[in-house]
């Protein structure tokens, strides 16, 4: 079963595990060649992209795909989400040069001195690269051509390795961000040539006032799952703020981040294969399949999978830690392993909402996960296995509140 499913996604996985690798080299490099305060600091940096980045890949990317996997699709209603993303990514980065320039004109809202205009700036073009690259990537895997997002990556990973490989040995934080920098741009814009080369006639014949519709219907769509998604994206963010302002905050969160990357390695690989999972439960939903079909279908990929990935981590964990040096010690993997075993689960509940556009029952399962992380990170004392815990708390409050909406309000 798994085997037709890992085939048609080969291109995909390769690309993005060529990507994950850039990103591990790099932390790697600052781990190794800098103090486990730099790292923190870059670790979280990191997490405030992904706190915009995670807001749409769990919320907005999903119905991307399913809009380009559907064979009535018009060209003008994929258009409306990148419509959507552009204008998004524009309104995120200037509110944020905004809180910055405030906090540096009334005084410190921050207890951060880090924060340098270079670094704030880098950030927020990094946001909506971010965004932008996000939604290519669910288009490109909605209509199923893989090949465009490998040969960008490899492209991206080259040049990016160039510049590291004459510059590591002088690595901070500023650097390290320019280096995501880099690879973001350079795969956004062979995604966009190869679009504009292959499809420059639609741009030129789009009816605007049409294109505005279809991205007003779009907001109205996502509406409620963004908020939901952006609630547990900040939730995210706010645990690692939390560990961050305590005592050796940042040596905590350096210690956190590292186990963390398996994790995050896993759960790239399970988006991979959700968003093929995504793809046929749309069609299975377009050709009659009922609620249970589905729910059976999202299960057995997304369980098989997430074991398969686990087992291999198993063997590779101690090895893992092991690349960022000597002086990374915390042992997570059962924390880890429990993180990757919710979120599958949950993964495969998400999925099917999003083909029945239950955008309203994902707010509510947002929002009560959130709550509950948030109030488990505020009674214990900040640590790397705390905030490990807090995502496992997440993920299973996940799970209980979609099996509740799933066996009490779905299926009758």
């Amino acid at each position: 079963m798994l085997n037709k499913l890992f085939s048609s996604a080969f291109l995909l996985m390769l690309s993005t595990l060529i990507a994950k690798g850039f990103i591990l080299i790099l932390n790697i490099l600052i781990a190794r060649y800098t103090s486990k305060d730099t790292y923190g600091t870059f670790a979280f940096l990191r997490s405030t992209i992904n706190l915009f980045e995670t807001t749409f890949s769990s919320a907005v990317n999903p119905f991307a795909v399913k809009e380009s996997s559907k064979e009535n699709s018009s060209k003008v209603s994929v258009l409306a989400y990148g419509v959507f993303y552009a204008f998004t990514a524009l309104i995120i980065s200037t509110s944020c040069l905004l809180l910055w320039a405030s906090s540096q004109l009334i005084g410190s809202l921050s207890s951060f001195d880090f924060l340098t205009l270079q670094i704030v700036l880098t950030v927020v073009i990094l946001i909506s690269l971010t965004l932008l690259n996000g939604y290519s990537i669910s288009v490109y895997i909605g209509k199923g051509i893989y090949k465009v997002i490998f040969f960008s990556t490899v492209i991206s990973i080259v040049l990016s390795t160039a510049v590291i490989f004459y510059t590591y040995e002088d690595i901070n934080v500023e650097i390290a961000l320019f280096y995501m920098l880099i690879y973001q741009l350079t795969d956004l814009t062979v995604k966009v040539c190869n679009a504009l080369i292959n499809h420059t006639h639609i741009i030129k014949n789009i009816e605007y006032d049409v294109l505005f519709q279809k991205t007003k219907g779009v907001l109205n769509t996502v509406k409620p799952v963004i908020v939901g998604s952006a609630i547990n994206a900040f939730v995210f963010w706010f645990v690692r703020y939390v560990t961050a302002n305590s005592e050796n905050g940042f040596v905590a969160l350096a210690e956190f981040d590292v186990s963390f990357q398996m994790f995050m390695i896993c759960s790239i690989l399970l988006n991979i294969i959700c968003n093929i999972v995504l793809r046929n439960l749309t069609k299975l939903h377009e050709s009659g399949s009922n609620l249970k079909q589905l729910l059976s279908y999202a299960m057995q990929y997304m369980s098989l999978s997430c074991l398969l990935f686990v087992s291999v981590g198993y063997f590779l964990y101690d090895y893992f830690l092991l690349l960022y040096g000597d002086k990374y010690t915390a042992d997570l993997f059962l924390e880890v392993t429990l993180i990757c075993l919710f979120y599958s689960v949950a993964l495969a509940f998400n999925r099917v909402m999003v083909v029945m556009n239950k955008t309203y029952q994902l707010f509510y399962v947002a929002l009560t996960s959130a709550i509950v992380m948030g109030a488990y990170i505020l009674t214990v004392t900040a640590s790397a296995e705390s905030l490990a815990i807090s995502f496992s708390v997440y993920y299973l409050t996940s799970c209980v509140v979609y099996l509740y909406i799933f066996k009490y309000r779905l299926i009758k």
